[in-house]
């Protein structure tokens, strides 16, 4: 598999020298690791981890460490409490809303939803982007070592709830939404941060704390801005991008890249996630010391710490994809081993990159760019297809490191290389992933695609699902030429739009990050390391996307009444 072209034109990056530097900051040093760190979260002083790693400093790091090391009794709650509410101001006052210049009452892309009630609807969702709008404060520029949060230049929706700040593929189905609400300049901004910390890091964070910078998430940065091109034909926005989208593309290929052996003894290169985190992760502290709690050997927990930060990294934290399919830790995070499984997904989105990259450069008259990625888009879907798809089920599935093979349970990121635009030969195959997700049920639940049919108490399994792995599964099969792939595509849009409403209209206006697509209570989602959070910027961009795109279809149903499990 031929990759090194690309980094012979574009040169590597020093990306471990950035970090180590930014990791030796002082507000790291507060936030991240060190003795402060684990005795206020050893302390237990937070329902939540992360409130505490989020709570700027009212002094200097120099001066509040000094004064932690001045503490006579470290274990003590009572004084651990005291020092924290004399040194640090509460979480997230460091951003304050603000209201986007380009919203407005009444979009007239909505004109599109046919039905009234689904037209209401979406301009009731509308109306929680300012809600959710957020810009940092002038006093985190000026002081930013009194800060976890990572500076973005432009204002920014947030995801909502404990997500105060932004998220990284997050922000594609939020740029989503913002595009359908004919919201151009913030959606362009929110692109724009990103470029920024790809500028500054060489790659976009997890999300914009410190405490992120070990792990970024799915590389979605080139098609927030492909999408935006199509929705704008601002090709001087696309030239202005490049730079950031070909350097992120050197860190995924420098940092992320692993060697896989077909049983045709056919070598590829393919993408995974990998992070290296010796330490519990600061804001989910006594979760990742829960985890490790029965190993003894501190490289047996720095190896669990890593494959959690992994899973992290993936977006999907957690799920029993990443963890042992048997054993003492079946289905279990403590047999959590995210660095031992080749993804499809993001694979998949890697793919993606190439022929969005080669189209980007091609509008800008960067030809031999163009070229290279193109074939490099050729190599991926190849790859994808020996590697990954399985002619026997109709389905591609992970690959699994430790047994050199497949690993053929049903997720929801499994159709991704339709999603993608990564299939290599694509005739009849959008049918048989429609046939796969019938045949094993999951197209038959009643709220939506679950993500996936295992119930391990966490929220990225049974029966939880979620707007962007939705998304992509009906996008994929809507862009068939199979109509019955298409009806399949409508079929599941249908259901998930009515989960949304029911659970929209049941709870007064809330829209959640996940909901129980098992039973047609429509209900938000449960289980995993906190609460369900509500605002919730993917899953109103994915409404309003699929409003828009079956407008002329979808029917609001009456709302049932609430069915009680007996």
């Amino acid at each position: 598999m031929k990759m090194f072209s690309l980094l012979a034109i574009f040169g590597l990056v020093g990306i471990t020298s950035v970090l180590a530097s930014f990791e030796m900051a002082d507000n790291c040093r507060v936030f991240c690791q060190g003795p402060l760190l684990e005795a206020v979260q050893n302390a237990h002083l937070f329902h939540d981890s992360k409130d505490f790693v989020d709570m700027p400093l009212k002094y200097s790091p120099d001066d509040t460490l000094s004064a932690f090391d001045r503490l006579e009794n470290r274990t003590d709650h009572a004084v651990i409490k005291q020092f924290v509410d004399d040194y640090f101001m509460p979480p997230a006052t460091e951003l304050q809303t603000c209201h986007p210049g380009d919203w407005s009452a009444k979009p007239k892309s909505f004109d599109k939803i046919e039905d009234p009630v689904y037209r209401q609807w979406a301009y009731d969702i509308h109306r929680k982007w300012p809600t959710l709008c957020r810009r940092v404060k002038d006093d985190v520029r000026q002081h930013p070592n009194l800060y976890s949060l990572i500076t973005v230049p432009y204002p920014f929706i947030a995801p909502g709830g404990r997500f105060r700040e932004f998220y990284y593929w997050d922000t594609y189905w939020i740029i989503k939404g913002l595009l359908a609400s004919e919201m151009i300049t913030t959606a362009k901004n929110m692109i724009r941060n990103l470029g920024d910390m790809v500028r500054r890091f060489g790659f976009v964070p997890n999300g914009g704390r410190v405490y992120y910078l070990r792990r970024t998430q799915p590389p979605l940065l080139a098609p927030c801005v492909m999408e935006y091109f199509n929705a704008t034909k601002d090709v001087d926005f696309v030239q202005e991008m490049l730079p950031f989208l070909d350097k992120e593309y050197k860190y995924w290929m420098k940092e992320r890249t692993v060697d896989w052996k077909t049983p045709k003894g056919d070598t590829f290169q393919l993408f995974q996630y990998k992070v290296f985190q010796d330490t519990p992760r600061p804001e989910s502290f006594k979760e990742d010391l829960l985890s490790t709690s029965h190993l003894e050997n501190h490289d047996d927990k720095v190896r669990v710490w890593s494959d959690i930060a992994a899973a992290c990294e993936s977006g999907w934290d957690f799920t029993s994809r990443w963890f042992d399919k048997s054993g003492p830790f079946k289905a279990n995070i403590r047999g959590v081993r995210t660095s031992k499984i080749i993804p499809v997904d993001l694979n998949s989105f890697m793919c993606w990159n190439n022929a969005i990259l080669a189209e980007l450069h091609s509008l800008v008259g960067n030809d031999s760019a163009s070229m290279e990625y193109g074939n490099q888009h050729k190599v991926m879907k190849h790859a994808i297809s020996q590697s990954m798809w399985s002619e026997e089920d109709g389905m591609w599935f992970d690959l699994d490191l430790d047994t050199n093979d497949m690993s053929k349970n049903y997720y929801i990121s499994n159709p991704t290389p339709l999603f993608a635009n990564c299939v290599h030969n694509p005739k009849g195959v959008h049918e048989k992933v429609a046939e796969y997700l019938k045949k094993i049920t999951a197209s038959t639940y009643p709220g939506g695609l679950p993500t996936s049919l295992t119930w391990s108490g966490e929220q990225w399994d049974s029966p939880n699902g979620w707007a962007p792995v939705n998304h992509i599964v009906i996008e994929g099969l809507r862009k068939s030429d199979s109509a019955k792939a298409q009806e399949t595509a409508f079929d599941l849009a249908d259901k998930w739009i009515q989960t949304n409403y029911f659970a929209f209209a049941r709870s007064g206006g809330k829209m959640f990050e996940k909901y129980n697509v098992e039973t047609f209570k429509s209900a938000a989602g449960s289980g995993g390391e906190y609460e369900v959070q509500e605002g919730f910027g993917w899953t109103n961009g994915v409404i309003l996307d699929l409003l828009l795109t079956y407008g002329d279809r979808l029917r609001a149903p009456p709302v049932p009444p609430m069915i009680m499990t007996p």
